[in-house]
């Protein structure tokens, strides 16, 4: 079985024999091993740049998923959804003041929280870091991320969990229809 890499720089083939490692950039190193069902997969050797950059992003991924910052996050709406109006398109003074105190906030528990886990971590290194690799930030990490320093998002987050609390939010559910193969409703 033969596995063709490519890049802009270089297009490199190996096969089974070729058990040597395959310089794809000038960063990452690639090196095909076999399973026991004949399968080929990659390991590959990164930089110590994109190992801390992985190790931040996986940490950042388990934190906003923790008990704990959701706990703060529904905290806050719960403290000052009451200040949103769900009939008003208007942006009232304190939607500004308490986008701040939220984004403050999240940036200082999430800083926080990076630096116990990895204690080389530094904020405005690993900004620096995401501003250079802009290829790299898509998924939900970087939507949240995005959301936290977006008013629109927050405005939205806000005004949702006002309507969830107070029971005015849209039910979608009786929109689901399930059918089997047959396509009698059940």
């Amino acid at each position: 079985m033969a596995a063709t890499f490519t890049n802009n720089k270089h297009v490199t083939t190996t096969s089974k024999s070729n058990r040597n490692f395959v310089d794809i950039s000038s960063s990452i190193r690639l090196d095909a091993d076999e399973t026991e069902d004949g399968d080929e997969f990659l390991r590959g050797e990164a930089s110590a740049e994109d190992e801390l950059f992985d190790l931040i992003i996986g940490t950042l991924e388990d934190l906003l998923m923790d008990d704990s910052f959701v706990n703060l996050q529904n905290k806050f709406m719960d403290r000052n959804c009451s200040h949103f109006s769900t009939s008003d398109d208007e942006n009232k003074l304190i939607y500004m003041d308490l986008f701040s105190a939220y984004t403050s906030q999240v940036e200082a528990f999430i800083e926080k929280k990076l630096r116990a886990q990895i204690p080389e971590f530094n904020m405005a290194d690993f900004l620096d870091l995401l501003r250079s690799r802009p290829e790299q930030l898509e998924g939900d990490i970087f939507d949240m991320m995005d959301s936290i320093g977006d008013f629109q998002a927050f405005k939205e987050m806000m005004i949702s969990y006002k309507q969830e609390k107070e029971g005015t939010a849209i039910d979608l559910s009786g929109l689901l229809a399930v059918t089997n193969a047959g396509g009698k409703r059940k």
